[in-house]
């Protein structure tokens, strides 16, 4: 969908649209031939996947309107239109799982209340389009870096003995494997999110205001 095309329209009924859309193409593929239908199992389980996380867009987005937290004039702004178009576009195009639908969904949110930033901000868009390349691990070992330096954990003395602090870190973060930390700290590195793996781990002030921007999402 353009992002002309839905200038004028209700946040809600361009997601109501979407999902419609996407129901009516689902209709088309389980009305073809039987072989067809064979070749299409991925895409079949693609587009359920998209239903489900654009249902659960339209439902909090509702939700949060419906309680007030979103300003009616919000939709008419750029930073809205361009956060829409992104999130729709990831949906659509990225194939999405579970933990990087959920983050993107958040900062979408708390733009949208803004709570943590105002209309004219460059940053919900910015932070959308981090979210929108992290992988699933990235966001578990953001997350995870984020609790700990919250909660000191990290900043014992026992922590600077040895490996500590990186078993802590693969402790927490049950993603098991050192290897794994590693390699996910590693892209974090590149995104300007993390830093310091061979000395003491730390997320950037960027991965620290990431962070906060998403955990000050409320579901409630």
């Amino acid at each position: 969908m353009n992002k002309l095309d839905i200038w004028h329209e209700d946040t809600g009924e361009v997601l109501k649209k979407s999902l419609t859309s996407l129901a009516e193409g689902f209709t088309g593929i389980a009305s073809t031939d039987r072989k067809e239908v064979a070749l299409s199992v991925g895409h079949v389980l693609q587009s359920l996947r998209k239903g489900q996380f654009l249902s659960q867009l339209c439902e909090e987005w509702n939700s949060y309107r419906d309680k007030g937290r979103i300003n009616e004039k919000y939709m008419e702004t750029e930073q809205h239109m361009a956060c829409l178009q992104e999130i729709l576009n990831f949906i659509d195009n990225d194939f999405p799982d579970q933990i990087r639908f959920d983050a993107m969904k958040k900062v979408f949110l708390v733009a949208a209340s803004e709570t943590q930033s105002d209309r004219e901000s460059p940053l919900p868009y910015e932070y959308l389009k981090l979210c929108r390349k992290l992988s699933s691990g990235e966001i578990i070992l953001l997350s995870t870096m984020y609790v700990l330096e919250t909660d000191g954990t990290l900043q014992g003395r026992e922590m600077s003995q040895g490996n500590n602090w990186f078993n802590q870190i693969v402790l927490k973060s049950e993603l098991q494997h050192a290897q794994l930390v590693e390699l996910y700290h590693s892209s974090l590195e590149d995104k300007r999110l993390m830093a310091g793996l061979k000395t003491r781990p730390r997320l950037t002030s960027l991965g620290q205001k990431l962070c906060e921007f998403i955990l000050s999402y409320e579901d409630d």
